[in-house]
């Protein structure tokens, strides 16, 4: 035992504390005890300092810090090197404990970012022991290669967690190549083999369209077995419904060899688990798992409620009168023609199912039906007059048992027009209305928007009446209720309520939820009103449910979901994978979460596709895939960059145009086969009959104007083997029949032809698709239409760039294609993606004939609302073009007088041009209407006068010019 002696002055005045030593312990004597302390005791080795009367010693164990003073001068000289060689003998063991531990997460597994905290404090805390007395100890090269690393772990950093990641990737996949080689049909590209190693807490896999996830969904599976990470009862494997699970579990047993791993529901996870703590699985309802049966007893339920509850049957007619549809400003409009396809987008129509031209209108209809007065609507004037359009003049309603007339007027209380307006000429019209009317003592009520913005429109027309000596009053409930069962704006109604059962049960609402519901709603007066009739309907239901003793998934779910969070379910499954991501809902995002939390060291491995997000109508949330880590914390995120299914060509058009939204996560698709010339075609085709007679039975445009035979014809003609097609469209009825799917499979033998809609494509492929219903308005594509206000509220919020998901629908779309894709669009009245296709993508224009209508759409908007496009139609007179927004716009133009071609008004200011570039026509225009000149003769030789000269009439227009004062643009 080595002594460590006092200094002169300790010998005097400091304690008789002895302190002795060895290469086993410490040892403290002190009046008549004796404290013995192991090295491996000692949080670190002596320290050494100077002091004015000796050396003062310190050291401390893990429950006490030790002082001596006055130790003799030049101690440390002589035992300093033997003390630490002692710590550091007697420490070792907890070094390489450590640095073990930090191994074996580093080098037998993939290290999860959880992990990293606790290793690097555990790092730090062995750090702060040896470092830094180490570094000038003669026994460094002792340990010298441990303390680097250990320096390393303690100093750690996000490159560093990266390094020994990927060093872990490069070591599994050398160990399980011929695994990864073997397991499916082709081997497992490098992006699939990492995406099947990787295992951080929680893992996002971001899979393009045709690039193989459902191959690294069985790849991974068979990886952690093969590895021996895990047994197949580990793993949970989600699908996203019965088929989709059904089609895994075949290729499992295909790929792995095995049944005893089984892909599931989120339905069939949340029976389990309710049985398992239930002790008894529970009833499904035939209402939650038929749709039409559901539909059935909502709508029963709702009658019933109608024709047994007065303040119902109150509620219903006044939803129908003043909240059925979301009112918009009509002055919040850029154009007239954008104001009119808000109408026809939405199908803005009276209770008698007049498409009306303002809501304004809609309302007088509505309280005229109300209140059993018999009206026509624009109805032509009983005096033959004409408008400066040359046409009958045609009051906004007529009452005929009354010879009243009710003219609306889109002015505010100054008088004011919407901004597309021309305010002058529009006052010009509305006193030539008054003079019209006071000339033929005819009664007109004139009512205004400014009167409908001050809430006093229906008052003012109620008050109108009875100044005309008309009595109103409603009719009875039950007639209105029969009038509207018979338009079937009752079994509308009941189907979204049908819809929103299902939305409002699966949001989970407190009473504060369903305040903050209401508050973000587009209309609030709409989401009140429609949860006031929707409320009674949910109680009657679930209490239906109770009754029977049976649920339904929203109840399945949520049910579940407390039994897991509770801890009356522990999850059995230590790996969770979930496929089509991009698709889940809220609910069952937390069940994924909660089966994780239920189960330490359980990682979520979620497969999907943010461009392919297309399910937000059924609850899907995008941004649970785009803001994953938000969700679910500690995240690895890896994309699959190489398709199998389609060329470059249209994996630069598709990418491109789903780019478009800057919320889309970056990727880059690298296509396996490459082209050089453009594979997607756009054939531009109106409502011209074909060339050849067809034998088809729908009346779909596609097929009625030849275009679909011209398609099939030239893939026909390409193929020599049996090859696939789809025909694709948003919506079922615009989709070929199955009886003329036969007919074109008889025509063309060697096409296999089906049918389906951007939804229910989404998964498969075709080596040619046929994308059909690329237009606008009712059922337009991107459809305009405005969701009712309380289904909005109830889902996820919609996204900020414009059409956000019906971009992602024509991506699943034109993804479907493996060689060609084919569009087929009536440029009059095309969809906005494909005038976006053909003024910013490398797309083929050129492979079929179009006319020069179609080719130049652009350049003849309609004059009067801007954004309707003229059609070509025919009537008693011969040719002629009208406006698309027809019947809302009623503005017509004859063709070129030359040739019948369409004339443009864009190229020339005040002029019309033929666009027919081998006739040119062109016509001078009206600067004070805006209508052609005509070239007339006179006393003093020819000159242009207007066409709406009408001589003496109020509303003629005598404008005109001498032939030398038009300056023709070649002349400019």
């Amino acid at each position: 035992m080595n002594s460590i002696p006092v200094s002169l002055f300790g010998r005097v005045f400091a304690s008789k504390a002895r302190l002795a030593f060895d290469q086993h312990t410490l040892v403290i004597r002190q009046a008549n005890s004796i404290t013995t302390i192991g090295w491996h005791e000692l949080l670190a080795p002596l320290s050494f300092s100077y002091g004015v009367f000796g050396q003062t010693i310190r050291f401390a164990t893990a429950e006490q810090n030790y002082t001596f003073l006055m130790r003799a001068y030049g101690t440390h000289r002589r035992i300093k090197t033997n003390c630490e060689q002692h710590w550091l003998h007697a420490n070792m063991t907890k070094l390489n404990a450590v640095l073990t531990k930090i191994s074996q997460f580093v080098e037998l597994r993939y290290l999860r970012q959880s992990h990293v905290a606790s290793l690097k404090q555990a790092a730090l805390a062995e750090y702060k022991r040896w470092l830094p007395w180490i570094k000038q100890s003669p026994a460094l090269h002792l340990v010298a290669n441990k303390i680097t690393l250990l320096e390393q772990y303690a100093n750690w950093h996000e490159q560093l967690t990266i390094h020994l990641q990927q060093r872990y990737l490069t070591k599994q996949l050398k160990l399980h190549a011929r695994f990864f080689d073997a397991v499916e049909t082709n081997p497992l590209t490098l992006s699939q083999r990492q995406a099947c190693i990787i295992d951080d807490d929680n893992n996002l896999l971001l899979a393009g369209a045709g690039t193989g996830k459902t191959s690294v969904m069985i790849g991974r599976a068979g990886y952690l077995v093969t590895s021996q990470q895990a047994q197949y009862s580990d793993i949970l494997l989600l699908a996203y419904g019965r088929k989709a699970a059904d089609e895994m579990d075949e290729r499992i047993k295909n790929k792995l060899a095995s049944d005893k791993i089984k892909a599931a529901t989120f339905h069939s996870i949340g029976l389990a688990i309710i049985a398992k703590v239930e002790h008894t699985k529970p009833s499904m309802s035939v209402l939650a798992q038929d749709e039409q049966a559901k539909a059935k007893w909502v709508q029963q339920c709702f009658e019933s409620l109608i024709d047994n509850n007065e303040r119902y049957r109150t509620l219903v007619l006044d939803y129908f009168s003043k909240y059925y549809y979301v009112e918009k400003n009509e002055f919040d409009f850029k154009t007239l023609g954008d104001y009119y396809s808000y109408l026809n987008d939405n199908d803005i129509r009276s209770l008698k199912g007049e498409k009306v031209k303002s809501f304004g209108e809609l309302y007088i209809a509505n309280w005229l039906f109300y209140h059993g007065i018999d009206y026509q609507y624009e109805a032509p004037y009983k005096v033959a007059v004409k408008t400066v359009q040359c046409s009958q003049y045609k009051p906004d309603f007529y009452l005929p048992e009354y010879d009243i007339y009710i003219e609306y007027y889109g002015i505010d209380e100054a008088g004011n027009t919407a901004p597309y307006i021309d305010k002058a000429q529009y006052h010009g019209a509305i006193d030539w209305k008054n003079t019209t009317h006071a000339s033929n003592n005819t009664h007109c009520i004139a009512l205004t928007y400014g009167q409908h913005k001050q809430g006093k429109l229906l008052s003012e027309l109620e008050q109108a009446l009875l100044g005309a000596n008309i009595q109103t009053q409603i009719l009875p409930v039950e007639s209105l209720l029969e009038s509207l069962k018979e338009t079937g704006r009752i079994t509308v109604l009941a189907a979204l309520f049908s819809q929103l059962l299902s939305l409002y049960k699966a949001a989970y609402l407190t009473d504060a939820d369903e305040v903050d519901v209401i508050k973000r709603s587009l209309d609030v007066k709409q989401t009140t009103q429609a949860l006031a009739l929707l409320k009674p309907i949910i109680f009657n239901y679930n209490a239906y449910l109770q009754q029977c003793g049976e649920i339904d998934f929203e109840d399945m779910i949520s049910k579940a979901i407390g039994y897991v969070e509770s801890g009356q379910f522990v999850s059995p499954w230590r790996y969770i994978m979930v496929d089509e991501f991009q698709d889940i809902s809220h609910s069952r995002a937390r069940l994924v979460k909660a089966l994780r939390d239920s189960r330490k060291g359980c990682s979520v491995f979620a497969v999907g596709d943010d461009w392919q997000a297309i399910y937000r109508f059924s609850g899907a949330d995008i941004k649970l895939t785009t803001q994953f880590k938000t969700y679910f914390g500690f995240t690895t995120e890896a994309q699959l960059d190489t398709t199998f299914r389609f060329n470059n060509k249209i994996a630069e058009v598709a990418s491109a145009f789903i780019s478009k939204n800057p919320a889309q996560l970056n990727k880059t698709i690298t296509s396996l086969t490459q082209v050089t010339q453009p594979a997607v075609s756009i054939l531009r085709r109106g409502n011209k009959a074909p060339t050849t007679l067809n034998h088809y039975h729908c009346e779909l445009p596609e097929l009625a104007n030849g275009a679909i035979d011209d398609v099939l014809n030239a893939i026909s003609g390409t193929v020599c083997k049996p090859t696939t097609v789809y025909f694709l469209a948003r919506f079922w009825f615009q989709l070929p029949t199955h009886t003329d799917i036969n007919a074109m499979q008889a025509k063309y033998p060697l096409l296999k032809i089906q049918s389906q809609t951007f939804h229910a494509a989404k998964g498969k492929e075709a080596e040619y698709v046929v994308i059909i219903g690329l237009q606008k308005g009712k059922h337009g594509f991107p459809c305009e239409k405005v969701t009712p206000a309380i289904i909005d509220a109830l889902l996820p919020d919609q996204e900020s760039f414009p059409f956000a998901e019906e971009r992602r629908l024509f991506y699943v779309a034109l993804s479907r294609a493996k060689k060609r894709a084919y569009i087929i669009a009536d440029m009059a009245n095309a969809s906005s993606f494909v005038t976006e296709l053909i003024a910013e993508y490398d797309v083929e224009l050129n492979e079929f004939n179009t006319d020069i209508a179609q080719t130049h759409s652009s350049e003849i908007n309609c004059m009067r609302c801007d954004t309707g496009v003229l059609k070509e139609q025919t009537g008693r007179f011969g040719l002629f073009f009208s406006c698309s927004l027809f019947p809302r716009c009623e503005h017509k133009e004859k063709p070129c007088q030359q040739c019948q071609s369409p004339m443009t008004r864009s190229r020339h200011a005040g002029f019309k041009l033929c666009v027919n570039e081998s006739c040119n026509h062109m016509q001078p225009l009206c600067d004070k209407c805006g209508a052609e000149m005509v070239l007339r003769n006179s006393k003093k030789g020819q000159f242009w006068g207007c066409k709406n000269f009408k001589g003496n009439d109020p509303l003629s227009c005598k404008n005109g010019k001498d032939t030398t004062a038009i300056k023709w643009p070649e002349q400019v």
